[in-house]
């Protein structure tokens, strides 16, 4: 009676397994990347006749969620994620490894391998990227008249870009140099503000010009190159006068793009994306490309103009999806992966919102190279660097945002330097941090 009862039961339970239905595959991203994720959630639904849980938070504190969400086993099945991430998450087992799923893929074999190794971790890439992207210095083309300065712009130095923000403040431009700071602005801080300066600081010459040391994986807590970019900041909020207040703005990009409609914005330091950003990141109701170019104008952000300096400096990110380790069913996880990311919802996606491609069938179409914008700003790439993305990373570009905060708030860089250098051996132990003299 006992067997034929637990036999029944068991029946019971395989028909309820067969007949439930299946948990609905999720994702979450950012809201600016709702163009190019939202149709491929479409076509997922439609090709498989399942439902998506879409999940889109704003893009003020999107990473801060993401790390949460992780850390505390919530985060959903697919995932957007800033490729600076990639290497630390994956090091603590929360992602999924993509390299033998994604040979199956006929479309894998067009990415760029250097874009994939910034997705990558111990040899296996763990993410797909959306784009790349340069940086460089934006203007107000109204603001730049208005100051009786020259364009097109072309500083070649450091002293060329605090002169043309001081006659901007004299002609009465709010703000005459946007140079991200803070904790608010999250990784912003680190990478459009404090490493484009960094880079042109100091010699390339045995990574004084960065935070890590590449060969002895060793970070730098004290260096010539990471005090003069501090005094930059100095000069730039405290001597020439920038409000700090769009640093502390709910959302830092919304506030700066407000700034730049109003006629209130000089120089912003930014990247490739603002082509769009700066009226809209997904690419809705653009200016016409002549419209933008009479608004707006952009050149490489310049070395400080000392010997043996780069002439002009770049760093590339960009941005992500990966999947997540603990998904209930990660073969469908990577079916919405592949769907977002194929070529016709892709290459859509990219050439629309001036994005710099990742992949060859895309960056090598005509369409794409027939956009002059993206032809132009893609020859930046051609000597450019990356992030140090290894597991540490994260923290070490929060303790440069809190310096870049200390900063603004009057603290003397001598004491700035200290407190930052006395942090990483905190975090990382005495032999793990260098100093240059």
């Amino acid at each position: 009676m006992l067997k034929r009862t637990l036999l029944a039961s068991a029946a019971a339970l395989a028909l309820l397994a067969a007949t439930a239905p299946a948990q609905a595959v999720s994702i979450m991203y950012a809201e600016w990347l709702a163009s190019l994720v939202e149709p491929g959630i479409a076509n997922y639904e439609a090709a498989t006749g399942e439902k998506v849980e879409a999940i889109k938070l704003p893009g003020a504190a999107y990473d801060q969620r993401t790390s949460l969400d992780l850390a505390a086993g919530t985060a959903a099945d697919v995932i957007q994620l800033d490729s600076f991430m990639v290497s630390e998450f994956a090091s603590s087992g929360y992602l999924e490894p993509l390299t033998e799923p994604a040979k199956g893929w006929d479309q894998y074999k067009y990415y760029m391998p250097g874009l994939l190794d910034v997705a990558s971790y111990d040899g296996a890439v763990y993410a797909l990227p959306t784009d790349t992207d340069v940086r460089m210095l934006w203007y107000d083309k109204s603001n730049f008249e208005k100051a009786g300065i020259t364009v097109p712009w072309e500083p070649k130095s450091w002293a060329d870009v605090l002169d043309a923000a001081q006659k901007l403040k004299d002609a009465g431009v709010q703000y005459p140099f946007q140079l991200p700071a803070g904790i608010k602005q999250g990784e912003g801080a680190t990478m459009q503000g404090f490493y484009m300066a960094l880079l042109g600081a100091d010699v390339p010459e045995g990574d004084r010009n960065r935070l890590l040391n590449r060969e002895t994986g060793q970070w730098i807590g004290d260096s010539p190159a990471i005090r003069k970019t501090l005094e930059l900041y100095r000069k730039v909020y405290h001597d020439i006068g920038q409000p700090a207040d769009l640093n502390y703005a709910a959302d830092p990009g919304a506030a700066v793009r407000e700034a730049l409609a109003n006629d209130q914005l000089g120089i912003l330091a930014s990247g490739s994306w603002e082509d769009a950003c700066l009226w809209d990141c997904n690419g809705v109701n653009l200016p016409s490309r002549e419209e933008r170019d009479a608004m707006v104008g952009w050149t490489p952000w310049p070395g400080s103009g000392d010997p043996g300096n780069k002439a002009t400096t770049n760093i590339s990110g960009g941005w992500t999806i990966a999947v997540n380790s603990k998904a209930a069913d990660k073969a469908k996880a990577f079916q919405l992966l592949t769907t977002i990311f194929d070529v016709g919802n892709f290459k859509d996606w990219t050439i629309k919102n001036h994005r710099m491609g990742v992949r060859t069938d895309i960056s090598e179409s005509p369409e794409y190279m027939a956009d002059a914008y993206l032809a132009k700003a893609t020859s930046l790439a051609a000597d450019t660097t990356g992030r140090d993305t290894i597991p540490g990373y994260q923290t070490v570009s929060a303790l440069v945002q809190t310096m870049t905060t200390e900063i603004l708030d009057g603290a003397s860089v001598e004491d700035t330097v200290k407190n930052y250098h006395d942090a990483l051996v905190d975090e990382f132990g005495a032999e793990k941090v260098i100093t240059y003299e």
